[in-house]
């Protein structure tokens, strides 16, 4: 059973489709209030307000406070650790909206944290990471899989470079972004019992979520197949076609 007064946590990367809206999810978010809505998304070479512009200019009713982004999370996490630093940022996108929003002050020659919000980096920011002393960090979300086992990853990409090259230099904080003590959540004091996660992958960060009380609502027509949920070993509390069906079963 879902709690009386939900607060629903959407993955916004299933809420498009090649940059085509999914009617509807919006249909169905769109009921309920925005302030009972949350949303986040595994990329971490976007900022938390490109995100929000994105869903209010697709007509979604979200507030800024509840977008939960990886980037956005890393950076209050050192914040809070490590009070006031510098920052240089390898990324692909070239968004740099949270630093500024944060107020973290960017240098290109001696900064006291490198983020590596990419793992696509040229041969001048692999140089300038041999060459610095600052700590290097990422977000766990930058691996593919959410896990950081490179050693039984097939794909060999930057992340395992890194973790051999600069182990002594590497700082990469809480592996459960919804969960994060230093998240939204804490702040509102929302108790987890009331969080209702509607996502259409099956990471091991909702497992435990849901060991602290959340429930787990899966979409299986977004890219997860039924013969991938079956074999998970992450066992939703919901799991419907689309937001159609999901709507029906809440009678909303």
């Amino acid at each position: 059973m879902l709690p009386n007064e939900p607060y629903f946590i959407f993955n916004i990367d299933m809420l498009f489709s090649n940059n085509t809206i999914d009617l509807d999810a919006l249909n169905f978010i769109n009921k309920i209030s925005p302030y009972s809505c949350f949303f986040f998304t595994n990329n971490c070479d976007a900022s938390h307000n490109h995100y929000y512009e994105k869903l209010v200019n697709n007509n979604f009713l979200c507030n800024f406070k509840h977008i939960i982004s990886p980037n956005y999370i890393l950076i209050n996490y050192l914040k809070k650790v490590y009070g006031n630093f510098s920052a240089f940022v390898i990324s692909s996108s070239n968004d740099l909206q949270d630093f500024k929003e944060l107020n973290i002050p960017l240098d290109s020659k001696n900064p006291d944290f490198t983020f590596v919000n990419t793992t696509k980096i040229s041969s001048k920011d692999l140089a300038f990471l041999q060459n610095s002393k600052g700590i290097i960090t990422l977000s766990y979300k930058l691996c593919s899989y959410g896990t950081l086992r490179c050693e039984a990853c097939k794909d060999k990409c930057l992340i395992e470079y890194l973790k051999k090259r600069f182990s002594n230099r590497l700082v990469i904080p809480d592996r459960n972004i919804l969960g994060s003590s230093y998240n939204i959540f804490n702040e509102l004091h929302i108790d987890l019992r009331q969080l209702v996660i509607v996502t259409n992958d099956l990471l091991e960060e909702y497992n435990s979520f849901q060991k602290r009380g959340s429930n787990l609502i899966l979409i299986l027509n977004k890219g997860m197949s039924f013969n991938d949920y079956i074999n998970s070993n992450i066992t939703p509390d919901i799991v419907v076609d689309n937001f159609i069906n999901l709507s029906n079963f809440l009678k909303k």
